[in-house]
């Protein structure tokens, strides 16, 4: 039952008729790229309208950028979370655009089409063809016909939640969704693909199915009309998506933009609670109090879900259950011939059969030449996530020796690595998990309830940059509609 939070000092209506002319005082909390992106756009729409704001980015921590981030050591480009963003996504475009970022932009390598999966002990390559589908080892035999045979699976007719895992089995078979299916999904979200809902973390096959009937289906309808339009068609992420970050790694986005909002921002700085005060808002630090119109929430859910808590117990516990897994990130450099396999692609996946603690292994310097020194390579190996939340338990060391022994099996790595570097991330990754739309449907009832009032960033509505950057535009927008209907 959701608990009415008292319109009398703030509802839409005291907002809309309070000083007309007023310069907004708007406080984001969170200082990663999520909020550094919203805190910046809200202030570059309002100057294309004509219109000023008063903002300042509270982040918890000492350092900007959230993970977000990049460091260059020893000639190694080493990104503390995400290691670039397609190209597919227009918000992300524009906001780089906007910040004179375009020029700075790196295209992923043509290598980086190549990707593996390790699994019966053997680095097996991802076909890209279905002819090559058919005649690879990437799956057993009856496995790769039930995959075939998609085309014949009757459309789920309820429309009960279901899970990734679920709708990869009923579709693909169990051998696609175990070997193929799971560490994919890991390899993004960290994820169960037995607890990760469809809907939530892949909306466009649940209308892929819905509209066409199946993926085969909707690939031979949409590849149809592509011939008839002349445009190219894509997979899910997208016409030709295409992997991008910057000269000097991710980090360059966060970095711009903390420089642009230098005067703003303020760290070390958590926000403990949020009230109703006055017309507007009031948010509580250790040491003092900040009066605000309009408040971003911009840090994950779980802090989120402190911040509300005495101000709607049921959109705080909505956002308290959306579940970080910890992800360990471990960057090795080694001399190429001290490796046993070339590691001239993407990167691997390992499904969970194989018994090894690695998710996946990235190969940053085939991806981005230029990420490590001429004659090194750079493995960046994913560890922890929903299947291994245990790892966030081991010490440094201990981590390192874990990675190494996976690059050890996988790689044929024959020495210990020239250069180290670890990132740890005790909660990571949101986890969309069964209910997940609903839980963020109590927090955008409160959005409802108290203009002025936004949740956003990667525990919501898409965990990538690309999805942070396009919640950054909505938000962004909302705001400067709602405070320009207030007059």
């Amino acid at each position: 039952m959701t608990t009415p939070v008292s319109p009398a000092p703030w509802c839409g209506s005291c907002w809309s008729t309070s000083m007309p002319n007023s310069i907004p005082k708007i406080a984001v909390v969170g200082g990663g790229v999520a909020g550094l992106a919203t805190a910046w756009l809200m202030a570059e729409l309002g100057r294309e309208a004509g219109r000023r704001a008063e903002i300042t980015v509270f982040e918890a921590l000492p350092e900007p950028g959230g993970a977000t981030r990049t460091d260059i050591m020893e000639g190694f480009t080493c990104e503390w979370g995400p290691n670039g963003f397609l190209d597919n996504e227009p918000a992300t475009l524009d906001l780089v655009a906007r910040l004179g970022l375009t020029d700075r932009l790196v295209k992923a390598d043509e290598s980086a089409g190549r990707r593996f999966i390790y699994w019966g002990g053997k680095m097996r390559e991802l076909p890209t063809k279905p002819p090559a589908f058919l005649v690879s080892d990437i799956l057993p035999w009856p496995a790769k016909l039930r995959v075939a045979g998609e085309i014949l699976v009757p459309a789920k007719r309820n429309g009960a939640e279901e899970t990734v895992y679920s709708f990869g089995r009923r579709r693909l078979g169990r051998g696609f969704a175990d070997l193929l299916l799971d560490p994919m999904v890991s390899g993004i979200f960290a994820g169960d693909t037995r607890e990760l809902s469809l809907e939530a973390v892949f909306p466009k096959m649940v209308a892929m199915e819905r509209e066409y009937g199946g993926l085969f289906r909707a690939l031979i309808a949409k590849s149809r009309e592509a011939k008839r339009t002349g445009r190219k068609m894509g997979g899910p992420s997208g016409a030709n998506a295409v992997l991008h970050t910057f000269r000097e790694g991710m980090g360059e986005l966060t970095a711009a933009l903390a420089s642009r909002l230098a005067g703003a921002l303020r760290l070390a700085s958590p926000v403990q609670a949020l009230e109703v005060r006055d017309g507007g808002f009031l948010l509580r630090l250790e040491n003092e109090t900040v009066p605000a119109d309009a408040v971003v929430l911009a840090c994950p859910s779980w802090a989120a879900a402190e911040i509300i808590a005495g101000l709607d117990p049921d959109a705080a516990q909505a956002a308290g259950r959306i579940w970080h897994a910890p992800v360990d990130v471990v960057c090795h450099g080694h001399p190429a011939p001290n490796l046993g396999h070339d590691l001239h692609g993407f990167g691997v996946l390992v499904p969970r059969s194989e018994g090894l603690r690695a998710l996946g292994s990235l190969w940053s310097d085939s991806i981005f030449p230029g990420q490590a020194p001429a004659g090194m390579k750079l493995l960046r190996t994913i560890l922890g996530g929903a299947h291994d939340p245990a790892i966030a338990e081991l010490s440094d060391a201990e981590l390192e020796r874990t990675a190494h022994r996976n690059h050890e099996q996988m790689f044929g790595v024959r020495a210990e690595p020239a250069f180290r570097r670890v990132f740890r991330h005790p909660r990571g990754i949101a986890q969309y998990t069964l209910g997940h739309l609903g839980r963020v449907a109590q927090t955008e009832r409160l959005e409802r309830e108290l203009p002025g009032l936004y949740f956003t960033g990667a525990s919501y509505r898409g965990v990538s940059v690309n999805g942070c950057a396009k919640d950054a535009f909505r938000v962004a927008r909302a705001f400067w509609d709602q405070w320009g209907a207030r007059s």
